[in-house]
């Protein structure tokens, strides 16, 4: 969730996004490839472990605990980030925008970057609409067979294809599209089901690493290709043709550039966290609050930056560093130790405890 500030603080610095985000007056290729290659893997991972603890959350409790859980740690922060971010999000865009400042409420732009957990009711919702179908066909080993087909394999190309498929319709995108992202749910709901197949990532993280990390590479050549000069040699008609043609290719190249790059992730954490670690506790428990309010944040200051002559690198730096400054702050003066921190992390922490 965190790297959600890094991306967010790039976005000023990407070329091409200038109609879409308020844009410095220098772009930064590095910062637009750091950029891209997270993006590629992040939401992705983060649709996949939320199927994983998902399952885990299931098999130790219940599916009625799991549905109170999702309820309250994410259809609350709904109800209670929303309209925070109704009332600032507005109005630092327009500051970007046109360096005014003009508080106003606005559902324009909603959800922002509360869209993951608008997806994750959605499945809550769903989860509820079919497990009566259970009763039905749970003798018939159906899911199973779907699983295997779909999910359970070393490289899992058909589920690649399907996601593929579904992205098409969102412009390569998640956030208005989960189809695909339940897709990434279910892969994680199979992992945690599937020991061997989690061991076997446990062994080869390396591998899955390597191959994704070389995947990607060729992702950002295709996806860089589009903003090649020598292209804009063709004819419009031609020009437009080449650049479908380069997108439509690189989207399953994109999905396996992430599916691989999780599986790598996974294995290597499962295989080197082991043991308890209070500040690694303390920044996992920080990190749900940090990317809830972040955005107005890294907002303001990327923004506020945009009349400094700095290199886009140091502006960059600058803002990342501040919002993570503030919301950490912010996490253990306000969050911790409160019952807004048990609602997000299910525990209220002595304030006086460190960590």
């Amino acid at each position: 969730m965190v790297l959600g500030i890094v991306l967010h603080a790039a976005l000023p610095f990407v070329s091409g996004l200038e109609g879409f985000w308020p844009s410095d007056p220098q772009s930064s290729s590095a910062i637009s490839i750091i950029f891209q290659f997270i993006h590629l893997w992040r939401m992705p991972l983060f649709f996949i472990l939320a199927g994983f603890f998902a399952k885990l959350l299931i098999e130790r409790k219940t599916w009625k605990k799991w549905l109170t859980n999702r309820l309250v740690r994410v259809g609350i922060p709904i109800l209670i980030f929303s309209p925070v971010m109704m009332i600032t999000l507005p109005w630092i865009y327009m500051y970007g925008w046109k360096n005014e400042i003009n508080i106003t409420f606005s559902l324009e732009g909603y959800p922002h970057h509360l869209w993951f957990l608008w997806h994750l009711i959605i499945f809550v919702f769903v989860s509820c609409a079919i497990r009566p179908l259970n009763i039905f066909i749970k003798n018939t080993h159906f899911f199973e067979f779907l699983n295997k087909i779909v999910f359970m394999h070393k490289f899992p190309m058909v589920l690649i294809l399907l996601v593929s498929f579904f992205i098409v319709f969102s412009g390569g995108e998640l956030i208005l599209n989960p189809f695909a992202t339940s897709l990434y749910f279910l892969l994680g709901y199979s992992i945690y089901k599937d020991s061997n197949f989690l061991n076997f990532l446990i062994f080869n993280w390396k591998k899955y690493m390597i191959i994704g990390l070389i995947v990607s590479c060729f992702f950002l050549i295709f996806e860089n290709l589009l903003y090649l000069d020598f292209q804009y040699k063709l004819p419009p008609q031609e020009l437009d043709e080449l650049h479908d043609l380069i997108w439509l290719i690189n989207q399953p190249i994109k999905v396996t550039g992430a599916i691989l790059i999780s599986f790598g992730l996974i294995g290597l954490f499962e295989s080197q966290i082991n043991q308890f670690n209070p500040i690694g506790r303390f920044l996992s428990d920080s990190a749900y609050w940090m990317y809830l309010i972040h955005l107005p944040i890294v907002n303001l200051i990327g923004f506020y930056l945009f009349q400094f002559s700095l290199l886009p690198e140091i502006k960059f730096l600058i803002a990342i560093f501040a919002t993570l400054f503030l919301t950490l702050i912010t996490y253990k003066v306000f969050v911790r130790s409160t019952y807004l921190g048990f609602l997000l992390n299910g525990k209220i922490y002595p304030f006086m405890k460190i960590w």
